[in-house]
Formats: structure tokens, sequence, C-alpha cells
């Protein structure tokens, strides 16, 4: 039996090095000696037959796919009809409680296990047919299991309003949930009910996996994976590929900064080395396409503690794509006690919430990744109350730097980049231009600037102009239709700022400390010591920005850019006033709604799934994917699901890696330009702890911004406000979008020329057929 006992840490680390075998408790914390092994006998052993899967296949040898194939596939069994509605009828397999959707009119199925060849292993079989993988802890290691791997296990069935209820009793490790099917108009619904999940025996339930092989593609079909790693990507299905280790499985919303283990390998205590750079998940979908037949995946309640899984054919030897969602129920993370090293600790309490999936089931030419795209917009447009956006000029995105501290001999100095009055010079500047739309975000105009006494942002910074010349700012800035908005950090304050008390204001994590979050160096993935910052409680946060709403009113400005709440989500573990990822989310959302009575504009970073709807304009939204060994393709499918939605900028185009290909990638993408400068030169923020700006001097960039802006604005004459129909692959490094008005935009990345059905783009190049076909 676990025991939760109060020990402190004396006799924590006398237990540990006394026994090395039992681990205590906090009251939300389980130790536990190895996380990524699996301890049980039996698991090993079916290891050794059936091969590794999902993540823990990294560690092993790479196999070649075994299988004996006969030619004869298994039967169907999920043969019971017990729902249907106008458009489609539901089926249970009796034998395992998965089931079978078929298409009323068309006569498409879509199968929760898939027809296999009868030469597959037993076990695999079995793991196959389970409509949930397992996952639970007792204190000491991670273990697998699944509803089939057991016959003592058992499942009941009860009818519910169009669909049915699956009771299942995992009898090993006394864990018992259930899954609710219910029919909708375009698919139908996954819920795990929260009120069915009980813990009777010695193990907590870690995690679910739900539907894994739901729709699952054999590798000799033409079809895709698709998952929403950054921009999103494929993974080809192909019965030839190299030998991959591990699948993809990620965070919806990134990782939880909270947990020191999500963010990369924990060394010592408070010492990390950071992951290596990758994408995000902004958005909680997944899906399969297969032979004109597939799905989209919604993660609708629960999204915050959930994965995207996606796995290729080979992994446990099984020759199938598959993809799913993984909710899990309490996080893992590591404590450090003396000179012992890492011990594994999990969360007590299980992560409360009914976690559902809706699957929209598509077919014919709309079931690739631009049907789900379209799919997912849809869906947003009835449910996030999304609108069509009015055709009009596209703005210039500009990005201003206002001041920051210096470091010196002794002390600080500020130094002012970008003051209030210049700022105005440059609005004249680009007018005179012919360049009158402009949309302005400043940063660093708070007292101290850029890393100032954040979330306090009042008073202005008097060396920038102070409130007066801010206020002049703002009245010209609406006078000649300029979109002024102030940056506001409520989220990551730095450590020296005076502007909060993090003893009552910053998260904690599961050792009950006050969380530092740091910056993490780009050579080495070191955390860097003197760039260190506290994660707000989403209470405190809230409470900070809306103590300041009304004084972004008096300014007059458009409208505040949130830094960090479009693309950071985490949880607090104070033991006396705990808070999930779902709290922080609420959190948001209410503020957000709260603040625009105050302000008529707000935009984020990033942008992350739950914010549609309620910001006016998304900055840097992910323009690529973390291009993963078995991602075979990077697609615009968030731009695909937002372009004449919400207007979006990719990169700053100063801060470009690669000036010509993203800027290429732009014009595929439909995104806007954007430029993030400094009236005064780059070399000012020697010392400082700005090292992300390496280009941003204002004379410098001044021409070309004008030119970037001009011809994508020429573009933006024809597709401005039009949704995008259309993305393909015409040839190697050749891609079409093609929008509601017929406008195609033809992008070549090689270095030579392409005639594709005759139009010839030229190297690094692109070329625009209106909709007309001029």
């Amino acid at each position: 039996m676990f025991q939760y006992e109060k020990i402190n840490r004396k006799n924590m680390l006398i237990f540990f090095i006394c026994t090395m075998l039992i681990f205590s408790l906090f009251p939300q914390g389980i130790f536990a000696e190895d996380a990524e092994s699996d301890s049980a006998a039996e698991a090993n052993s079916e290891e050794q037959e059936a091969g590794s899967d999902g993540e823990n296949a990294e560690a092993a040898p790479p196999k070649e796919i075994v299988i004996v194939e006969t030619g004869e596939l298994y039967p169907i069994t999920a043969t019971k009809k017990v729902a249907e509605n106008a458009s489609f009828e539901l089926y249970i397999d009796e034998a395992n409680g998965n089931i079978r959707i078929v298409n009323k009119k068309s006569g498409i199925e879509w199968l929760g296990g898939p027809q296999v060849d009868k030469g597959i292993l037993p076990n695999n079989k079995a793991f196959i047919d389970a409509p949930v993988h397992i996952e639970y802890t007792d204190g000491s290691s991670i273990s697998q299991t699944y509803t089939l791997k057991d016959k003592e296990n058992e499942f009941t069935t009860s009818v519910i309003e169009n669909g049915i209820r699956v009771d299942f009793s995992i009898k090993e490790i006394k864990v018992n949930f259930a899954l609710e099917y219910t029919l909708t108009d375009d698919g139908f619904e996954v819920t795990i009910p929260d009120d069915s999940i009980k813990e009777s025996g010695t193990v907590r339930l870690t995690s679910l996996e739900v539907m894994p092989f739901f729709h699952a593609a054999d590798r000799k079909v033409d079809g895709e994976v698709f998952v929403p790693d950054g921009s999103g990507a494929l993974m080809i299905v192909s019965e030839k590929h190299p030998q991959y280790f591990k699948g993809y499985s990620e965070p919806v919303y990134g990782p939880d900064p909270t947990f020191a283990m999500e963010l990369g390998d924990v060394m010592a205590q408070g010492f990390t080395r950071g992951a290596a750079p990758k994408e995000k998940i902004a958005l909680p979908v997944f899906g399969i396409h297969q032979d004109k037949t597939g799905f989209l995946g919604i993660i609708t309640e629960g999204e915050e503690t959930a994965n995207i899984t996606a796995t290729p054919s080979g992994i446990r030897n099984i020759p199938l794509y598959r993809a799913g969602a993984k909710f899990f129920y309490r996080k893992q993370d590591v404590m450090f006690i003396g000179s012992s090293g890492a011990i594994p600790l999990f969360q007590g309490q299980r992560l409360t919430g009914d976690r559902k999936v809706k699957y929209i089931l598509l077919e014919g030419e709309g079931s690739n990744y631009v049907g789900m795209a379209h799919a997912y917009r849809d869906y947003l447009l009835k449910e996030a109350g999304l609108q069509k956006q009015a055709e009009q000029e596209a703005p210039l995105f500009l990005e201003l730097v206002g001041g920051i501290l210096r470091d010196e001999i002794i002390g600080k100095t500020f130094i002012d980049l970008t003051t209030f009055e210049q700022a105005i010079s440059m609005i004249d500047d680009y007018a005179d231009k012919d360049i009158k739309s402009l949309t302005i975000t400043f940063k660093g105009w708070s007292k101290k600037g850029l890393y100032g006494n954040q979330p306090d942002h009042f008073p202005v910074e008097r060396k920038l102009g102070g409130k007066k010349d801010l206020e002049e700012l703002a009245n010209y800035a609406k006078k000649v239709g300029v979109t002024l908005n102030l940056d506001a950090n409520y989220v990551r304050p730095f450590q020296d700022s005076d502007g909060l008390t993090p003893r009552k204001d910053a998260v904690r994590g599961i050792d009950r400390e006050v969380m530092m979050n740091p910056n993490y160096r780009v050579s080495s993935r070191l955390g860097h010591n003197g760039q260190l910052f506290y994660l707000l409680k989403p209470k405190k946060s809230s409470e900070y920005a809306l103590k300041e709403a009304s004084s972004f009113k008096d300014l007059g400005v458009s409208g505040v850019h949130l830094n960090h709440v479009g693309n950071l989500l985490y949880t607090d573990l104070d033991k006396q006033n705990p808070s999930s990822r779902e709290d922080m989310k609420e959190t948001w959302i209410e503020t957000i709604d709260q603040f625009k009575k105050s302000v008529d504009h707000i935009s984020v970073d990033y942008g992350f799934g739950y914010l549609l709807g309620r910001v006016d304009e998304i900055h840097q939204i992910p323009m690529d994917s973390s291009n993963f060994v078995y991602l075979d393709e990077t697609v615009p499918f968030y731009q695909i699901v937002i372009h004449g939605l919400i207007p979006y900028t990719g990169k700053p185009s100063n801060l470009r890696d690669d000036e010509r290909i993203e800027f290429l990638r732009a014009i595929e993408y439909g995104a806007s330009p954007s430029f993030e400068l400094t009236y005064k030169p780059t070399d000012q923020f020697k010392r400082t702890m700005e090292d992300r700006l390496f280009s941003s001097d204002y004379s410098y960039w001044f021409n070309r911004s004008v030119e970037e802006y001009k011809e994508i604005n020429r573009l933006k004459e024809n597709i401005g406000g039009q949704l995008i129909v259309n993305h393909e692959r015409l040839a190697k490094k050749v891609y079409k979008t093609t929008y509601e008005n017929g406008t195609q935009v033809i992008v070549n990345y090689n270095r030579k020329a392409k005639t594709i059905d005759g139009q010839t783009v030229e190297g690094e190049n692109y070329t625009v057929i209106e909709g007309g076909g001029k």
C-alpha cells in the first residue's frame, strides 16, 4: 500500500541511504526509482518477444519488422450495432470494447482496431485491439499495460444517449475507468469521465492513451500521419524507411516549465541542460489520412494534460502508422537530497477533469492535411467565435525596443534605444514612403526598460520621454491611423524585478521551493545564472494585469501585447494553493475578456490554440516544425486554419537565419512582414541581457523593410482576408498555395528554375497567378 507520510528531509535522506528500496511520499508526491524502466517481469518478457514500444524504443537497437505474412487478414469483430444517427452507425466489439464507425451513405468504415495479417504476433494483435493503453506507478517505476493484456481484465457495456459506455476493470493493478463513445453529426466523441476513475490498489494511474490504433494505416497504403508540431508536420506512410528508435510524443501547449524534467536533462539541484531547440504544439489536434479516407482528432477537454503521439511502422514490430492522444493523470519530476543524486518524484493527487477527443471523419480529396485544417477551421468558426476578416490593407508590423539596463563597473545604466519622440519620427519616415498602415508594438517602455520592474509596468520610463511623450505618441498614432500596442509581461518577470514578492507571487515546484526559470545558452544549452526568471502564479498574474488595464486605457494606446501568454503554460505545486495548467488557461481566458473592456486590441506570440477567437493578432507564429527524423514534411497547417481570420507574422525579418529562404516561407505561408528595430545602433546592447537582437539598427533596416513590405503587400492585395483552400507539393522544394478567390502562389526553393504545368518559377523565387488566371 502507498503510505502518504509527512517525512522531513533528514529522515528522508537516512531512509533512502539505508534501504535504497523503499520510498516515501510527500502528501502530493511519490518517489520512484527509475521512471523510464518497466520493471514488471511480464512486461520484460513481452518486450523481448514483441520489441519496444513508443518512447522506450529509443534505448533498443533498431530491428527489422519480423512478420510472417499469410495474406489473410483477421476479420472485423466490431459487429454489434449500438447506436446510429442520420450520418453514421456505431458498432462495438463485444470481446474487447473497441468500435467501428460506418458512414450510412458511402459505406466507408473507420476501425478502432484495424485489420492486420494473421501472421502478426498474438501479443501485438491484443496490443492493437486494446482501446486503451495504460501507464501506472507503484512508487518505484512506471509500468505499462493495456486493457487486453490479461484475461482477468473485465469490461461491461451500457447504452447511453447516441452511443455506448464501456467500463473497464484492470484487475492486476485494481484500476477502473470508463470510455463513452457518442456519435455526432460529423463523426464521434470519446470521453473518459473523471468520476469513472477508481484506484483501489497499491498503484497510481499516470496516463491513459485512448484509441491508439484508430484508423491506423498499413505501411503499404498511400497516406500520411499529421501532427501539429510547430506549423504542422507529416509522417509519410512508407513501406521502406530508416529504422526509427522511437515515435513522436510531445505535450500540447509545450512542456510545463514547473517540471524540470520536461525542460531537459536534470544534472543537479537547480542545474538543467535544456532540451535541443524544437517547436511546440500550439493546436490540440492530430490526424491520419489513408487511401482517401481519414480523420481529424480534436482534444476538446483535458488538452492541457495531454500529449499528441504518432508512431511509424516497425516499432514493436507492428506494420502500422498510428496517432492519438495520451492523457496524463500524474506528472513526474526529480528531487535532490544531499549527495544521493536525483530521486524521481510523482504527483500524488490525480489531475482531475473529464478527458474528451472529438473525431471528425473525412472522405475523398478532403481527407488529407488540408482537409483536416479546413475541418478544424470550421470547428473554430462554430465553437470559438472566430470571424472572417474584412479585406483591408495589410500593415507592416514593427516591434520597437525602448530601453534596457546596461551593466557598468559599478551598478547599471539605463540605455535609451528608441524614445517616444523617435517613434513618431519613424512613423513619419514610413509615411513618406507611402506606408501608412503600421502596427507598432513598443517594448521596454516601462521603468528600467526591457527587463525592468515587471509585472509592475508603471510609471513610464522617464528617460524615454515619460508619460507625457508616450501620450503624445499614442495620440499621434491614432491621428494617422497607426495601431500602437504596449508590450506587457505578467508571466515571467526577471529575478531582480522590484515589482513582485517572489515568496507570495511565484510558483513552486514539486519540491515546494520557489521556481527559478532560466534562459538557456545557445552553445551549451546550460542555464544562464545571470538570466533567471520567476513564473507568476496564475491568479497573481491576472491581478497584476487587471490592476493596470485602466492605465493603458488612460494612455490612449490601441492595445496590449501580452508577452508569454501565447507560448507558455505551467503548473503551480504550492502546497497551500496549487493550480494546474487548466487553471492557468482558464484564468487567462477570463483576464483577456476583462482586459478587452479597457483596450481594443490584444496580441500574443506563437498563439496557443485556446486563445483563438480572443486575440486580434499573433506574432511570430510557428513557421516550421521540429524536423524530427521521422517527420518527412513541414506543412502550414496552422496558417491554413487561420489565414483570413487572424493576422499573423513570422519571425522578424531582421532576425532570420536564412534571409531568402525564410522570406519565401513567409510568401508560401501568407505571413505579414515584421521587423524588430531600435532607433539607435545595435552595439548599444553590449553588456546588457539582450543577446537575441543581433541586428536591429533602424537606419540599416529602414529601406529594406520598405522594400519587403511593398513586395509582400502587392501579394496581400490579392490574398488579404482570403481563406486558404489548398496547399500542395508540386515537386521537390516547389509548393503551391491556393486562396478562395483563385489566386495561386507558387514558391520554388531550389536554386535553379523549375517549370511545372507550363509555369516557370525562377530559382529561389515565386510567382503569383491571380484569381482570373493572370
